[in-house]
């Protein structure tokens, strides 16, 4: 007999002082609590945020005339940020009002529904789309990109309930104050309309669960329905609630999971013959939890269950302060249940495991089973459930990108390591170093992300998006970032001749003890004059001078230059840069090409020369179009301007600043400007 796995352990507790009666919401690396106070006269509600890490305090905001309905999570990709879309609705009809807010990880509020409503239901996150049921009366579709401008009305045929819909495939199935349940489409037409002919108050007003080709919906007096996805026909019904209300359902390998009364119900989604019940001395109201082979439920007995799926043995237990009415919910970093006095526990999640055996020894029917499953968590967009059981089956690639839904971004890499998508692993490390750019996170954490995505694009060759992340790290490490160029006289060999050259730091830290010189048998120089910079500010330029002395000729030869500094930390750093540049022979002067601008002369010195509108500096556009623009970005700058890129150099920095010659010498900045504004609007150009 195999002794019963022990409780997973507990990484961290907090207590809260209010009621907490909603899931918790994982967004990044925050947990987001709706607080309620207690009593039947409840007028304000508040929003906490804890770490997700230790569970300590983050933030807090009050609802003045409003409690909250829903809350879930969305990753905003054009601002690279986590958001908590949050639904309330009002407690006062002349004071308060209800609303749809997406919050950050550090309590802005970056949009607010526009639409006047008192109540709202919970939100259903979609298709980069946020839906939920205002009124009651009117379906509300709102763009989280788009600063939530509501995009769509939908007036309802039925009064829907507080529950969030479900959102399939284009249609919205509704939950509502009454025997019914609708089917309507996202485009306005109903599909159908199902009306339960029983007792008028047994309201079908939870968000149902939908399959492939069925829609389970609990009632509030117990009755579990299960209705034909495509005509919203009766298939069964089973009373499993003795006239109380259930909780929402939970679907896993054709069985659907459900609260009640007194415990939990296992029931066959084909025919409604319950398979097995757990039984609990008080009501299970809050939503089941399915992860790989374990149900993880919460009860008002204070007690929270981990029982086995196929039997609803019970594996272990563990007992809370108060009677709880949140479900359990995955986090990438644990497994998280809160009571309705305020007490949090964080346990260790579930572990993923390494190798797929479980799959590989499964018959037939249960693989075909856990498949459907994890196709309807899917479906779901339970995306951290699914993504779970896709490696349970061995379907690592469905499973990362499962993980990237969740902005599970880590997690993700590590999977595309596995299967040796480096690309794919370098996007999900950026990913996960924005993530943490947005996070009240330590500089070092934050630099350490760039630098693992810096090394994950130096394996892919992607030298752009390499220099970008390395960029990142200097910025959060304070490190400066040196760059050269020199100014050569015409050489011959065997010949002194004096080398200008501006080093430029375009980084974000002091370069102390620079030092320049030339390496190689080619070159013969003089380092001693450098000797005396002491110090290089962020922002600045450093214009000196080499003595110099070729010792091979030709049209393009390679004079490698060494810059050797220490950052403030005074850690030693040695660049190389290579630069070519014309040496006439000893019988035949050869003079510099005409057409070498950015070789032949001081770039500095050119640049602050040019006519710029509103005493604009060159240098520092330069700069701002190497920041926010990547090659491929910049290029599409330069055929909407009507030019060629061909003509231009074939590197970022050099290439934006042949731009902005050829634009201002033509006086057309002003072009370049409005599309950079265009295409860059937060940049204070």
């Amino acid at each position: 007999m195999s002794i019963p796995p022990a409780p997973l352990p507990v990484l961290w507790t907090a207590v809260l002082d209010q009621n907490i009666n909603l899931p918790p919401l994982v967004f990044g690396q925050t947990l987001l609590v709706a607080m309620q106070p207690s009593g039947h006269m409840v007028q304000h509600g508040r929003l906490d945020a804890l770490n997700l890490t230790d569970g300590a305090p983050r933030w807090q905001h009050p609802l003045s005339y409003a409690l909250v309905t829903g809350m879930q999570a969305y990753y905003l990709p054009n601002r690279a940020l986590n958001i908590a879309v949050v639904a309330t609705s009002s407690t006062d009809f002349m004071h308060g009002q209800g609303s749809v807010y997406a919050f950050t990880e550090t309590g802005d509020i970056i949009w607010q529904s526009g639409a006047e409503e008192q109540n709202f239901s919970a939100p259903m996150v979609k298709e980069r789309q946020v839906y939920v049921t205002a009124g009651g009366q009117t379906l509300l579709t709102i763009n989280p990109e788009q600063e939530g401008d509501a995009e769509k009305r939908i007036r309802l045929p039925v009064k829907a309930s507080q529950s969030a819909p479900a959102i399939v495939e284009g249609v919205a199935y509704i939950p509502c104050r009454s025997p019914e349940l609708l089917a309507i489409e996202l485009r306005g037409d109903v599909c159908w309309q199902f009306q339960f002919q029983g007792s008028a108050r047994e309201w079908l007003d939870k968000t149902p669960v939908i399959t492939a080709d069925m829609v389970y919906t609990g009632s509030s007096l117990g009755t579990l329905f299960a209705l034909e996805r495509a005509t919203g026909k009766l298939a069964w019904q089973t009373a499993v609630g003795e006239g109380r209300p259930l909780s929402d359902l939970a679907h896993a390998g054709g069985v659907i999971y459900v609260g009640k009364r007194d415990g939990l119900a296992a029931v066959d989604g084909r025919n409604g013959r319950v398979l097995w019940t757990f039984p609990t001395n008080r009501a299970i109201s809050a939503t089941p939890l399915v992860i790989y082979d374990t149900i993880y439920c919460t009860g008002e007995d204070h007690f929270v269950y981990a029982l086995e799926r196929e039997t609803g043995a019970e594996l272990w237990r563990h007992e809370m302060e108060r009677r709880i009415e949140a479900p359990p919910v995955l986090a990438p970093t644990a497994l998280l249940v809160a009571d309705r006095g305020g007490a949090m526990i964080a346990f260790a999640p579930p572990p993923i495991p390494v190798e797929p055996e479980v799959a590989e020894a499964a018959p037939g029917m249960v693989l075909v089973q856990k498949r459907a499953e994890a196709e309807a968590l899917q479906a779901q967009g339970a995306h951290l459930p699914a993504a779970y059981l896709w490696h349970e089956l061995g379907d690592l690639e469905r499973a990362a990108a499962q993980l990237e839904l969740a902005a599970a971004w880590q997690e993700a890499a590590k999977i595309w390591l596995q299967l040796d998508r480096y690309n794919k692993r370098a996007y999900a490390l950026e990913q996960h170093a924005l993530l943490l750019t947005a996070q009240e996170t330590t500089p070092e954490e934050k630099a350490a992300a760039w630098e693992q995505a810096a090394h994950a694009y130096a394996e892919t060759g992607e030298k752009e998006k390499r220099l970008h992340c390395e960029r990142e790290v200097a910025r959060y490490r304070q490190l400066p970032i040196l760059t050269i160029e020199i100014e050569a006289e015409p050489m011959t060999i065997n010949a002194w001749s004096k080398l200008n050259f501006t080093v430029h730091n375009e980084g974000f830290g002091v370069a102390r003890h620079l030092l320049v010189h030339v390496k190689g048998e080619r070159f013969e120089g003089q380092a001693g004059r450098t000797q005396t910079i002491i110090t290089l500010q962020p922002d600045q330029d450093y214009r000196h001078w080499l003595d110099i002395c070729p010792r091979q000729h030709g049209a393009s030869v390679p004079l490698q230059l060494v810059i050797e500094y220490t950052d403030r930390a005074s850690s030693f750093h040695k660049l190389e840069r290579t630069r070519y540049v014309a040496v006439a022979g000893e019988t035949a002067p050869m003079a510099l090409p005409q057409t070498a601008e950015l070789l032949t002369a001081d770039t500095s010195q050119l640049m602050a020369r040019l006519p710029m509108p509103d005493g604009r500096d060159p240098l520092e556009l330069r700069n701002k179009i190497v920041q926010y623009f990547n090659k491929e970005e910049l290029v599409t700058v330069i055929l909407e301007l009507g030019l060629n890129e061909d003509d231009f150099e074939s590197k970022l920095s050099p290439m934006a600043k042949e731009v902005i010659f050829y634009l201002a010498r033509r006086n057309r900045i002003q072009e370049l400007l409005g599309i950079l504004q265009r295409e860059r609007p937060f940049v204070d150009w």
